[in-house]
């Protein structure tokens, strides 16, 4: 079966777990992978999920975009560039507090906001590279990157997820999906990194899920 877009993943996930019974679920494992492999290829700088906001810096926070993960790189707009630095929120608060106003020059994300500092004395275009997550899969006809170029990253990520529903699973079953899983996390970063850098250096994975 061609895994060429949502249902075709779910129909093989339930294929390869032996089970026609978990419709409702299948859904499950798929964004549970999804959540994992979004946050482990945010973290190794996955150039594919680098989006480009611009941002109108007037007050002192902003909404951060939807599917956001992370800051790539970030810059208020003008001649030269003037790249902001980032800043714990205690530290912003400690070097700033709430009232010096003037051109940002550093920045704090607290929940869903970005926040500059010192507070924007008038309007700035702030220029922010970032992660977004990709987008997920909610339709049958649905597919992206992901899906499209490592089918294989999102059915073992699949299966290793629903061992957690699933009880009785053998192990060693579980630990070759996700060695299998994490084989197809590592090939998308190190080809990436051979995009970025045309050296084909080998990376050592650190997970953030186990198979104990």
């Amino acid at each position: 079966m061609a895994l060429n877009n949502y249902a075709n993943l779910k129909s093989s996930i339930a294929n390869w777990l032996g089970r026609s019974d978990l419709t409702n679920e299948l859904s499950d494992f798929v964004k549970l992978a999804e959540q994992d492999f979004n946050a482990k290829l945010a973290q190794y700088g996955y150039n594919k999920m680098v989006n480009l906001e611009s941002v109108t810096a007037d007050a002192e926070s902003e909404n951060l975009p939807d599917g956001f993960l992370g800051i790539n790189a970030i810059y208020v707009e003008r001649s030269p560039k003037v790249a902001l630095q980032y800043v714990t929120p205690s530290q912003a608060f400690d070097m700033f507090g709430s009232s010096l106003t003037g051109m940002p020059k550093v920045y704090t994300i607290i929940n869903d906001k970005i926040h500059f500092y010192p507070i924007p004395d008038s309007s700035y275009t702030v220029k922010m590279y970032y992660y977004k997550q990709f987008a997920p899969l909610v339709n049958d006809s649905d597919a992206n990157d992901i899906l499209t170029n490592h089918p294989d990253c999102y059915l073992f990520g699949s299966l290793y997820f629903a061992h957690t529903f699933i009880r009785g699973i053998d192990q060693n079953i579980v630990a070759e999906w996700f060695k299998f899983y994490t084989n197809a996390i590592e090939r998308i970063v190190n080809i990436n990194l051979a995009n970025k850098y045309n050296q084909d250096a080998p990376l050592v994975m650190r997970g953030t899920v186990s198979n104990e």
